[in-house]
């Protein structure tokens, strides 16, 4: 039996961003189901995970987590049951306040990034949909508050890379780097083909691809309502491989299917895979050399897809 060693809960949906390399717009146009995950669920989670001993817990998945009031006492909570394990929350910046820098703080929060694309407030309301100088002032302030509580926690500037932004990247360095805080630099991916412009976005001719992506073989991702989807950018919720309200963390983890997929994604050639898989950079070497008989062979593999998820 293995289990997963980073797990994504998302605790309520929803984004006041729309970052242009995020997927949002479009599970908003689909009409999803949205909500609120129950304390009575997450504690369930928590308490599931507790004797697995996973390396990190990131209470965020496809929305903005400080939007969620809960979330210094969901923290807090995770600690209280784990207190080595590394918790991690990636936020847009806006809603990062004194008050709730605070409550961040006293609840045991382990890494805190902030997504900020751009110190220019043009370019970074291209990109994420609101100024950079509120953003900016909300990180400053975060890290003079780390500092006078005595805080160890690992705050970071995080940025992707694009044809937007690449020409100011060296500034943007310089410019964290006299208040003492890192940024840390990530390539665009196509977010498991759900991102129409990426070429655009792309500062790169060609956007980097890998082959054997290990996301369904570490991460686990948890919807508000309890439901597992493959993995963090399958925003549309293409493939759910259980439902944490029916059957349990390590069943979920160990199902047939998801094993067939890890397997499709250490193969040269695989009809293994389901459809975001062949779509998305992290995967999408699998699908470059497929002969059409293998392709053939793959079609015939859907119905077996749904037959194991009914």
């Amino acid at each position: 039996m293995i289990i997963p060693q980073r797990i994504q809960i998302q605790t309520q949906t929803g984004c006041n961003g729309r970052c242009i390399f995020c997927p949002n717009e479009q599970s908003i146009q689909a009409h999803l189901p949205t909500g609120r995950m129950s304390k009575e669920l997450f504690c369930s989670i928590i308490d599931q995970l507790t004797p697995l001993k996973p390396h990190r817990i990131m209470p965020y998945l496809q929305n903005e987590p400080l939007l969620d009031e809960r979330l210094p006492e969901l923290i807090e909570y995770i600690h209280q049951k784990m207190s080595k394990v590394t918790t991690l929350v990636v936020t847009n910046g806006t809603k990062l306040t004194n008050e709730l820098g605070e409550k961040l703080i006293e609840s045991g929060l382990k890494r805190l990034k902030v997504s900020l694309q751009s110190l220019d407030d043009e370019i970074n309301k291209k990109l994420m949909g609101y100024s950079a100088k509120p953003v900016i002032e909300n990180i400053i302030n975060f890290s003079n508050l780390l500092k006078k509580k005595h805080s160890d926690m690992d705050f970071r500037v995080s940025s992707i890379v694009t044809s937007k932004n690449e020409k100011e990247i060296e500034e943007m360095k310089k410019f964290w780097s006299k208040y003492g805080i890192r940024l840390v630099l990530s390539s665009l991916e196509n977010r498991g083909g759900n991102i129409s412009d990426v070429k655009e976005l792309s500062n790169t001719p060609e956007m980097r691809l890998r082959r054997g992506c290990i996301r369904p073989t570490r991460d686990m991702c948890i919807l508000f309502n309890g439901k597992v989807v493959l993995c963090c950018v399958d925003w549309l919720r293409t493939v759910i491989l259980g439902d944490l309200n029916e059957k349990s963390i390590t069943e979920i983890w160990n199902t047939p299917r998801l094993q067939m997929i890890r397997e499709g994604l250490n193969m040269e050639d695989c009809c293994h895979l389901p459809e975001i898989c062949k779509d998305c950079a992290e995967a999408v070497e699998n699908y470059r050399k497929t002969p059409p008989w293998l392709k053939q062979i793959k079609k015939s593999f859907k119905q077996v897809f749904k037959n194991l998820t009914q």
